[in-house]
């Protein structure tokens, strides 16, 4: 064998077979298969942990709310004059989150056809030019990294169905109303249906119950017998936007507080199969989240826990509400 060819012969010893490159791109697909569940997990890990940061803020907002009006919580939400829509809970503390420039005022308006700041004027309509600036400015505080699914009216965080709520942004939690008193498939430990108004951030809408005209009218603290570390403040609802022409996914709108339970007995309490469950049945909705399992949810004493999807109906409806008895908890 001369040089040439003995050159040619190491060569083609140092060469890869179709064989052996075959099996080499397939051990690759077979780690990136396993490598790629283990990437998303990750990821949905910081997004769930980034959505539990918000409820923490958010909780933190409401307490330092609750400071300065004599251990209250702020109202569900709040109908400052006769003729205008109510005005919701998450817009009543943002002073006390780092977001002055959007918070709440009372002052008079002359012209609520006048762009004038940007802060959110109580006395007039969130649909009024005055108060344009305030309800199209996206909070991050209210918006979960992890949702997918979005009501065909909202995309990003905003809403995109033309009229007179486009543009503005949305909110991915809801007040806790209470447990839905209109169902017979909820009871009290007693055997009873749950009253009206029996959670924390009240709706005031129930026979009986008058809208508040001012933000110092929510549930005391001292009237949550079940206890602070026992009882919903807010939960998940994701992905709402407007039901109909009703502005129930707006941060500023006074339709983001909720009953806990559907009107009818086929849907979860926790995660329903069908999103609409949630999106298009306000006031009395399941809790809906796109993490895997279940949702976040804010307790009265500030704590932030995640709530199994399978968590038993009595439970869920114990959290709910403030003064029925139940002994729960959530950890």
């Amino acid at each position: 064998m001369n040089r040439r060819q003995f050159r040619a012969h190491q060569q083609a010893d140092h060469g890869f077979t179709l064989v052996e490159l075959l099996v080499v791109i397939a051990i690759i697909g077979v780690l990136i298969g396993l490598l790629l569940p283990a990437i998303q997990a990750a990821r949905e890990s910081a997004r769930r942990m980034t959505c539990q940061n918000n409820l923490k803020q958010i909780g933190l907002g409401m307490h330092n709310f609750g400071t300065a009006y004599r251990e209250r919580f702020p109202p569900g939400r709040v109908q400052f004059a006769v003729g205008i829509d109510t005005m919701s809970w998450s817009g009543f503390f943002l002073d006390f989150m780092e977001q002055a420039e959007i918070g709440a005022t009372h002052d008079p308006v002359a012209d609520p056809d006048g762009v004038i700041d940007s802060r959110l004027y109580l006395t007039e309509d969130i649909t009024e030019v005055v108060n344009r600036n305030a309800v199209t400015t996206k909070i991050a505080a209210y918006l979960c990294p992890s949702v997918g699914r979005q009501h065909a009216s909202r995309s990003n965080g905003r809403i995109v169905q033309s009229g007179e709520h486009d543009g503005m942004a949305c909110i991915d939690y809801s007040g806790n109303a209470g447990v839905n008193p209109n169902e017979t498939q909820f009871r009290q430990p007693d055997g009873n249906m749950y009253g009206y108004e029996n959670g924390i951030l009240l709706t005031y809408s129930s026979p009986g119950f008058d809208e508040p005209n001012t933000i110092a009218r929510g549930i005391r603290f001292r009237e949550i017998s079940d206890g602070l570390s026992k009882t919903l403040l807010v939960f998940e609802a994701s992905g709402i936007g407007l039901d109909g022409t009703s502005p129930r996914g707006i941060w500023a709108s006074g339709l983001n507080a909720n009953n806990l339970g559907h009107n009818d007995a086929g849907p979860a309490m926790i995660n329903p199969d069908d999103p609409d469950d949630v999106w298009l049945e306000g006031p009395n909705i399941p809790m809906f989240s796109d993490h895997p399992g279940g949702v976040d949810v804010l307790l009265c004493d500030g704590a932030v826990r995640f709530l199994s999807q399978t968590t038993e109906r009595a439970i869920v409806c114990g959290l709910a509400s403030r003064n029925s008895g139940e002994i729960v908890s959530v950890q």
